[in-house]
């Protein structure tokens, strides 16, 4: 018999096309509504911004930044002032004002209520900016690899002692890392620390690495056999 005679052939194939009728519509309608579909619009990336140690909103004037001294619309009170290794900068009619550890905004503060208490001004509005930032930087001494100055971003008020001493290369083999020393000045009073870098560098310490200030000087000892 004849494959078109045989009934059940008949049927089968009137299934398929039935099938493939169909399905040519779905995609008909597919592509059709594809074509009229406004185009996705992908969100942008937005990259993490780098954080700052600490934030620039919260940095502490130190010796030797420049500043711009201003009370507004006043224009003849505009001056540059270095800060003195005293910590102090010289403003008019107040003089010298202390101003070494504190923010801009705190600093401006400070000088408004001094100009109201002064009797100077009603409502003075200090406006005070950074031209010129000092340079940051510790010594890293003896047991390493490459003695030298370390400098480090002036955004940042610290920097941890791992990554000084990794910037001079790194310890020798006589180093003594378990008694490494810093000398800092506080107040016009060197003074010392013994640190265990040793422990930093152990992954199960849980201890905060000790962080090196502006000018500390690290000396890492040679070990006694």
């Amino acid at each position: 018999m004849h494959p078109a005679a045989n009934p059940d052939f008949v049927r089968l194939s009137w299934r398929r096309a039935s099938i493939f009728a169909r399905a040519g519509v779905l995609f008909s309608c597919l592509v059709a509504a594809l074509a009229g579909a406004q185009p996705v619009q992908q969100r942008p990336v937005i990259e993490p911004r780098p954080t700052l140690e600490p934030d620039a909103g919260d940095y502490r004037i130190a010796p030797r930044d420049q500043l711009q001294f201003q009370i507004f619309e006043e224009q003849d009170s505009v001056l540059l002032q270095r800060v003195s290794s005293a910590g102090e900068i010289s403003v008019p009619l107040l003089g010298a004002v202390k101003v070494a550890g504190l923010t801009l905004r705190e600093s401006e503060t400070l000088m408004e209520k001094r100009y109201r208490e002064g009797g100077y001004y009603l409502k003075p509005q200090v406006i005070l900016s950074f031209q010129a930032y000092a340079p940051r930087s510790v010594s890293v001494l003896g047991q390493v690899t490459n003695p030298n100055q370390i400098d480090f971003a002036i955004e940042r008020g610290a920097i941890g002692i791992i990554t000084a001493i990794t910037r001079a290369g790194g310890f020798t083999r006589v180093a003594r890392t378990d008694a490494v020393r810093v000398m800092r000045t506080i107040n016009g009073r060197e003074t010392s620390f013994t640190i265990n870098v040793a422990s930093y560098l152990d992954d199960k310490s849980k201890e905060q690495e000790f962080r090196l200030m502006p000018d500390d000087i690290v000396f890492v000892p040679e070990r006694v056999f």
